[in-house]
């Protein structure tokens, strides 16, 4: 896709209620239903004080509270109102989505026309005994209805049609209404860019700008935020303590925001024994009828290998097999002495048609000194689990147009995408388009477009049989059309 639409739920729910977002607050075209509307958010909560069962309230009338209370209305609305608060102390809901993908190639047969059905189901525990303590826990089922136990990719990797997982699990609290812990797992969110968000340091995964929304589960942290409230600032200190079973492994981070005027600004960074040092810097300003964002990251003893040189299957023998000896591989080498930079650049613009609608147009661009200029390495990045989607090339560049509820289609939205990997010339343009029908139902839908060279974003694999080591070859015809249909409800 290239763009998120609808429903998209970019941002979790975070634990600080005086506190603002750390993401960033400007509109983004396609989140009109974030987490925060359905997963809790940040909204403020009543303290859960119930009344006691011997308060004295006015009479009602009510029958069944003269039953419930043998004809004692003041006891019987007390129950009422008790149960009525420990109902707003803990909230259980969830999200479940259903999908279905086929994705076209070159040159289709009937056979070809790969399908795909990834869904899953979301099921959260909100509590909130009062303000100032709130407990999350949220799990999700994922299950493939077009795999099953046993299959393969094409690749020979196995796949898993079902899996739970434990997406977060955190408790949140403050000091003195001064400083708010959260601690568990716990999504967090950075980066000003709409496609790529190389400041995003705490996530192992990057952001797939072609989900519908962000899919990636919760991070295990220690989260300490001070918010400076009338200087606008924030200031978060965290403990990475994801697969750290030693005092030693555990990484830290830290993230500085401000607010001047129009400007939001933010500065963070990470470090760890084994890990790389990150430092990142963003900006989020309004020219004019311009909102301007910019982030960038620079790398420090990052321990990933990269790969440099040529990559040929040699001379094939008359069945068309490789001989492991003739094969030409790239050469590995390692840039941890390096600092690797990564910069987006985007902007983004309101266009009012009438009194009430309007559309958004905006256009990013990043470069990726981690990247590849050289397409013909892909297939050996492949077989070395090196190939990272959206973070492969050196130069890319996205735009997109967004409409929600035009005129009186107030439920419906569509958005026009394209992404381009311009170091290997592979390009894809999707429409999306949604509607809210039922209140709580969503439906979405796309087609997407690949051309341009063969490459990144229009992947194809040709991998003849390796004697002693392989007997069939592998091909993987590059895609020309895909679509989707999904539906969503939120409880």
């Amino acid at each position: 896709m290239i763009a998120v639409i609808g429903w998209a739920l970019a941002e979790e729910p975070t634990a600080e209620p005086t506190a603002p977002p750390e993401s960033e607050p400007t509109e983004e075209p396609a989140q009109e239903n974030r987490d925060d509307d359905i997963f809790g958010g940040q909204s403020e909560v009543p303290a859960a004080d119930a009344p006691t069962p011997n308060e004295t309230v006015p009479e009602t009338g009510d029958r069944d509270a003269d039953l419930m209370s043998g004809g004692d209305v003041s006891r019987a609305t007390g129950i009422f109102a008790t149960l009525e608060a420990l109902d707003q102390r803990v909230t259980i809901g969830g999200r479940l989505y259903l999908r279905l993908n086929a994705s076209i190639p070159e040159e289709a047969e009937p056979a070809d026309v790969t399908l795909s059905s990834p869904n899953f189901l979301d099921l959260f525990v909100d509590a909130r005994p009062n303000e100032r303590i709130r407990g999350y826990v949220q799990g999700r089922l994922s299950q493939s209805l077009s795999s099953q136990a046993g299959d393969t990719t094409a690749l020979g990797e196995a796949v898993e049609p079902t899996k739970v997982i434990l997406d977060q699990m955190w408790l949140n609290f403050d000091v003195g209404r001064k400083v708010f812990l959260t601690v568990g797992r716990q999504r967090v969110k950075w980066g000003a860019g709409r496609f790529w968000n190389p400041t995003d340091f705490l996530q192992p995964s990057r952001l797939d700008p072609l989900a519908f929304f962000d899919e990636r589960t919760g991070v295990g942290l220690v989260k300490v935020h001070v918010p400076f409230e009338k200087a606008g600032t924030n200031l978060y200190v965290f403990a990475d303590i994801e697969g750290a079973d030693a005092i030693d492994q555990v990484g830290a981070a830290w993230r500085v925001e401000q607010v001047v005027g129009t400007t939001e600004l933010a500065v963070s960074g990470s470090v760890g024994k084994d890990r790389p040092t990150r430092l990142g810097a963003q900006v989020s300003t309004a020219v004019w009828l311009f909102d301007l964002k910019a982030e960038a990251a620079i790398t420090h003893g990052l321990q990933t290998e990269f790969y440099r040189g040529g990559f040929d299957w040699g001379p094939l023998d008359d069945d068309g097999a490789a001989s492991f000896l003739t094969i030409e591989t790239p050469e590995a080498y390692t840039r941890e002495d390096e600092w690797i930079p990564q910069v987006v650049a985007g902007l983004e613009v309101p266009i009012q048609y009438n009194d009430e609608d309007s559309i958004i147009i905006g256009a990013e661009y990043f470069y990726n000194d981690a990247g590849y200029d050289d397409a013909s390495l892909y297939p050996w990045l492949v077989f070395n689990d090196a190939f990272t989607p959206f973070y492969l090339g050196r130069h890319y560049a996205g735009a997109y147009v967004y409409v929600p509820g035009p005129g009186e289609w107030d439920d419906h939205s569509f958005t026009v995408s394209t992404i381009g990997n311009l170091s290997d010339q592979s390009y894809t343009s999707r429409l999306d388009y949604s509607v809210r029908a039922l209140t709580f139902l969503s439906i979405n839908a796309y087609v997407a477009g690949h051309y341009g060279n063969v490459g990144e974003l229009r992947f194809g694999l040709d991998v003849p049989p390796i004697l002693g080591l392989t007997e069939d070859p592998i091909s993987v015809k590059p895609p020309v059309v895909d679509v989707g249909i999904g539906a969503m409800i939120n409880f």
